[in-house]
């Protein structure tokens, strides 16, 4: 019994350490500053207590290391061939790769930049916008302006 109250009691302290901080903001909101701020402090030590009790006080006993067996030497290996005769050059998978890529660019078909309008968009040229014309609604407001300006 002991044992597993020692088991709960971080765990336990942690949700209450976190409880009490969500509802020590609802208490700094409706009840003002003194009485959120001391249960903020309450909080927050309840929940280092937690925190200090969740982790393991000791190393169990059960996980020191055992040495194994030694495993018999593999046989060392006579000769050595030497660097000379070794002549062609490993390839990486990067530079497989590199390779493929370099070969696809070369078969793609290079599209001209060529913009939709080129004579318009020029620098130096602005975009031609036509001139403004009142519609329909300014007729209600030159109504209403010429009312404001008779008396």
């Amino acid at each position: 019994m002991k044992k597993l109250f020692l088991n709960l009691i971080g765990p336990l302290f942690a949700a209450i350490g976190v409880i009490g901080l969500a509802g020590s903001g609802i208490l700094w909101n409706f009840q003002g500053r003194p009485l959120g701020l001391t249960a903020t402090v309450i909080s927050l030590l309840v929940l280092m207590v937690g925190v200090v009790l969740l982790r393991p006080l000791a190393p169990s006993s059960s996980a020191t290391p055992v040495p194994a067996a030694s495993a018999p030497a593999a046989p060392e290996i006579d000769s050595v061939a030497p660097a000379e005769e070794i002549t062609t050059p490993t390839i990486t998978t990067a530079e497989s790769i590199e390779r493929e890529l370099a070969e696809y660019q070369k078969q793609i078909v290079q599209a001209p930049q060529v913009n939709f309008a080129p004579k318009i968009l020029l620098p130096g040229q602005g975009l031609l916008s036509p001139r403004r014309r009142p519609g329909a609604s300014l007729k209600s407001y030159k109504k209403m302006a010429g009312e404001l300006f008779s008396s």
